[in-house]
């Protein structure tokens, strides 16, 4: 029988991508899901389904039975929780347990999606405090916990993804695509003042294609960035104008305006509203952080794609309709 591939967060936006193309490839997957969600449905006839939450052990454990590679994307990488310790429980708790399951279960590889907000941008800055978040400083102790798991004679290569965008649902975790086609329609006018900032920015089907490749050729323990290029916003904007041919005036915000406005979504937050961003988050995109995918270009084969053709290939998919969406999840990090 040929041997099973499992995806934890193959509901979410980078994980139905990789479904997508591991499947079109006709390898065997087993997907960890806790509902529902389009992209079961989409490849129901060439997935399994090992229902159960990352939280819960023996779930896990069922769900790695008889694997020989666990792509683990199952996170939670929104910008607040009613809880702090929700971020604990599913992104460092979520990964001990599948690390504990492919230990048990006898699995070849894990590959641990992570988030490039812990690589070392390109030029530090020794004044900066660059795990400010909670979200930051559970991924980075899921890092060490796949770190560990390595030191004990497990197989496991970590994946740090920046920014990602490309066709999937416009939510928190798809948020440059929804910059994108907020902007194009000349609905996206206000932005923080960053000082130019850089961030860096990467199209889901690279992240994907980096993922598969980190599975056949990273080395064990190493932390690949997968990235594309580093932009500051000002740069993104003209970027979608270059394409579009629209410009639209947006106003920068000042770093101080900018906080009282996420105090007042954490207040919300008190009613039971999402908030969109919190003051901890405003500091963060205040900080100019270019990182490089150099690593992984020299060792994985790695080739994201020019961002401007990123940008097309987005704003194609979102004017056709996103004809593409029902095969999406509902949402899920890098």
């Amino acid at each position: 029988m040929q041997p099973v591939t499992v995806v934890t967060g193959g509901t979410g936006f980078i994980g139905s991508h990789l479904i997508d193309e591991l499947t079109q490839r006709g390898v065997r997957v087993r997907v960890l899901a806790r509902g529902r969600a389009p992209i079961l449905e989409t490849h129901k006839d060439r997935l399994e389904v090992a229902w159960g939450d990352i939280r819960d052990r023996d779930a896990v454990f069922r769900a790695l039975r008889d694997a020989e590679v666990v792509y683990h994307l199952a996170g939670y990488a929104k910008a607040w929780a009613r809880r702090a310790s929700k971020f604990h429980a599913i992104n460092a708790e979520g990964t001990a347990n599948v690390c504990d399951a492919a230990k048990r279960n006898g699995v070849g590889r894990i590959v641990h999606m992570s988030t490039a907000l812990l690589a070392p941008p390109e030029e530090p800055d020794l004044t900066v405090d660059y795990e400010r978040t909670t979200y930051q400083r559970s991924k980075a102790q899921a890092e060490r916990i796949v770190s560990d798991y390595v030191d004990g004679g497990g197989s496991a290569v970590i994946v740090r993804a920046s920014r990602t965008y490309g066709p999937g649902p416009l939510n928190q975790s798809n948020s440059i695509t929804r910059l994108i086609d907020l902007y194009s329609r000349g609905l996206f006018r206000f932005r923080i003042h960053d000082r130019n900032a850089r961030a860096n920015y990467v199209h889901v089907r690279d992240v994907v294609a980096g993922l598969i490749a980190a599975a056949g050729r990273g080395a064990d323990g190493a932390a690949y960035v997968l990235g594309g290029e580093n932009r500051t916003m000002p740069q993104v904007l003209d970027d979608i104008t270059s394409v579009t041919g629209r410009r639209y005036k947006v106003l920068a915000l000042s770093r101080g305006a900018s906080k009282t406005l996420a105090l007042g979504c954490e207040l919300a937050a008190l009613l039971g509203f999402e908030p969109l961003i919190t003051r901890d988050w405003v500091d963060l995109l205040c900080v100019d952080w270019p990182v490089s995918s150099n690593g992984a270009r020299s060792e994985l084969g790695y080739q994201p794609r020019p961002w401007v053709e990123g940008v097309k290939d987005t704003l194609s998919w979102l004017e056709a309709g996103r004809p593409s969406l029902v095969g999406m999840g509902a949402g899920g990090p890098p």
